[in-house]
């Protein structure tokens, strides 16, 4: 009975350790399985705030595995390296490390090409910009340099041309000075010489009245003295009734004679030439002698025995080709010519203006003009200095070369010449439309050694 005692005893002894074995067990589970409750939240804070900072797939990132290493060194997280750097590359881009991206782009968004392309490519750009710029402004100081410089030179050149005016101004202002004190001198003696050239003029005339009235009174006795004499003349005239001269009418036509035939070439020479102002082209009748020279009733003269042209003018005879002849009756030797409209002793006029090359060396001048008025006047014409109506020709030669036209600053000579050479060019002009107008020949120089029968001259 004992024994079943001891056995229960222990049994119950045992289970109650057990018992309390497992409630110590379940106690220590429950606090145990409380702390861990308590861990895992904390770990998935702690997970929770780690995925904030970096995440799984970023830590694979080598760039980023390089940034952890490089904060390692330094002995700092990753955010706080990362940081820092981005501190200090703000300070560096916008010069405040607090600034951020908003601040960077408010910044920045009044930069050309900021909001398009990388800051480092704008300051690159800016960078070439303005070495083109600076390059630009040192080409345009060297420009400025040399525009000085010639500017410089160019005052330089005003002030001696002011001095040079200056000068001349201060020369003709003497000459001025000089000619006004002779103009007052000569006033003075030209006072003095009026006066006294009233009192001889009032003399000449109160002597030219008496002289006058002398030659008035001879005049009257004149007059009476010619009507004595028209009074004697008719009655000379009456005693001479029946008596009366025929003048040779038909001689006053003959201007020459045929001095020599070639009937092999049909020509004839003639005895006038170039003295007796023959020119080429001129045409006369032919006739045996000058008693055939006589008008009909009308006053119409007989048609010649055959009609010349002239084609070549000698000194003192022609040579002329033979327009027609008369069948049966040739021109021969001692036969006469004359020509109705033909005068040989007419002048003709001549008005010459421009420029001629008389000694053939191509080069036209106006002295020449000279020789020109030489060669009119050996074949008998005349140079006239205006043209008038009787002026028979007018020879042209180039016009007046006109030279280019003075600055402000030409020599007084210069400008002078000018004005002559445009005055000569005006009048040339002038002369060739009046001539025109009026219907006055125009002979080039050519035509003019044609019509006297000269040969222009050649010079190698």
């Amino acid at each position: 009975m004992a024994a079943r005692t001891s056995a229960g005893a222990g049994a119950i002894v045992t289970i109650s350790l057990l018992g309390a074995i497992a409630f110590g067990l379940f106690v220590v589970t429950v606090i145990l399985y409380g702390d861990n409750l308590d861990y895992r939240q904390e770990l998935d804070k702690l997970e929770q705030d780690n995925r904030e900072y970096v995440r799984a797939p970023d830590r694979a990132d080598a760039v980023i595995q390089q940034q952890l290493a490089a904060a390692g060194k330094e002995n700092k997280s990753l955010v706080r390296y990362l940081n820092d750097m981005l501190d200090e590359t703000y300070a560096k881009v916008t010069g405040n490390k607090r600034d951020r991206l908003d601040q960077l782009i408010a910044k920045t968004e009044s930069i050309p090409g900021a909001d398009s392309g990388s800051l480092l490519g704008v300051v690159q750009s800016m960078q070439s910009q303005i070495a083109s710029l600076e390059r630009a402004v040192s080409d345009a100081e060297a420009a400025r340099l040399a525009a000085q410089s010639d500017l410089e030179a160019q005052a330089d050149r005003v002030k001696a041309l002011e001095r040079q005016q200056a000068e001349t101004i201060a020369a003709l202002q003497e000459k001025i000075d000089q000619l006004e004190s002779d103009a007052s001198e000569y006033r003075s003696g030209f006072q003095g010489v009026e006066e006294r050239y009233v009192a001889q003029l009032n003399q000449v005339r109160s002597e030219a009245e008496a002289n006058e009235r002398a030659a008035q009174k001879q005049i009257r006795e004149l007059q009476k003295q010619k009507l004595l004499l028209e009074d004697q003349i008719s009655a000379l005239q009456q005693q001479q009734r029946g008596e009366s001269l025929s003048p040779k009418d038909e001689y006053t036509l003959v201007d020459g004679t045929i001095a020599n035939t070639n009937p092999a070439s049909n020509e004839v020479f003639i005895s006038i030439g170039r003295r007796q102002n023959v020119v080429l082209g001129m045409n006369f009748a032919v006739y045996g002698d000058a008693t055939q020279i006589r008008p009909d009733s009308d006053g119409n003269y007989p048609k010649g025995k055959g009609a010349i042209e002239v084609v070549n003018v000698g000194e003192t005879s022609s040579r002329c080709r033979v327009l027609f002849e008369r069948t049966g009756n040739p021109i021969v030797p001692g036969d006469v010519i004359a020509n109705a409209v033909y005068d040989p002793n007419k002048v003709y006029k001549f008005l010459i203006a421009g420029n001629f090359d008389t000694n053939g060396d191509g080069r036209r001048t106006p002295g020449e003009r000279a020789e020109i008025n030489a060669l009119i006047e050996d074949w008998g014409g005349e140079a006239v200095e205006e043209l008038e109506g009787d002026v028979d020709f007018l020879v042209l030669g180039e016009p007046p070369v006109l030279p280019p036209q003075p600055g402000i600053d030409a020599p007084i000579e210069i400008v002078e010449i000018y004005i002559r050479k445009e005055n000569e060019l005006s009048r040339y002009n002038e002369l060739f439309e009046k001539a025109q107008r009026t219907s006055i020949p125009v002979l080039n120089e050519n035509r003019l050694y044609t019509l006297i029968g000269r040969v222009r001259s050649r010079t190698r």
